[in-house]
């Protein structure tokens, strides 16, 4: 069985994934014990990594330990310089076509995550490269900030594959399945 290309991320009710300062306090807020059960049965399934540099650069900020060792990971920047995480691991590359061809084939048939960054996997909406959503609703409204998807293809068609609530915060983990023509 092949893998997925997945986005897994959390997002408010109203659709973003950060504030308008690039800010996640009001998800971290939120506490991460009702939800560890899903994270770790998400990430037993994946064989690579391919996340955008706004997230690595948050993490380095935000002294993150990086989660990461052991799984090939893939780091989409134009830029020259990234910043170091202890023990992070990972391949810089400038398109994220070319990083999804490489995850995959080192993949070796798991899912890939995509880690952070609605832009990033909106470029891939745009390619036709991704493959499942797995969008964490928290029960909070930013009014702006970051999108959680943003694209420019046609409308895309969704499958919901589950709803589940998680905890009792009020979230829901949405998995949706992109809908073949």
């Amino acid at each position: 069985m092949s893998g997925s290309t997945v986005y897994y991320v959390a997002q408010s009710l109203d659709g973003f994934i950060a504030d308008r300062d690039d800010a996640l306090d009001w998800l971290l807020a939120f506490g991460f014990d009702d939800f560890q059960q899903q994270y770790d049965a998400f990430l037993s399934g994946v064989g690579a990594i391919v996340m955008g540099a706004g997230t690595l650069r948050w993490l380095a900020a935000e002294g993150e330990p990086w989660g990461y060792t052991g799984t090939p990971t893939w780091v989409v920047s134009g830029s020259d310089t990234l910043p170091s995480i202890d023990g992070a691991q990972y391949e810089q590359v400038a398109d994220p076509v070319t990083a999804i061809g490489a995850a995959r084939a080192a993949a070796a048939g798991r899912d890939v995550w995509v880690v952070g960054g609605g832009r990033l996997a909106g470029s891939l909406v745009d390619a036709g490269l991704l493959d499942r959503l797995h969008l964490t609703v928290m029960p909070v409204t930013l009014g702006t900030g970051t999108r959680v998807l943003p694209h420019s293809a046609a409308s895309i068609p969704w499958h919901l594959e589950s709803a589940t609530p998680i905890g009792s915060a009020g979230a829901v983990e949405l998995r949706y399945r992109v809908r073949s023509s």
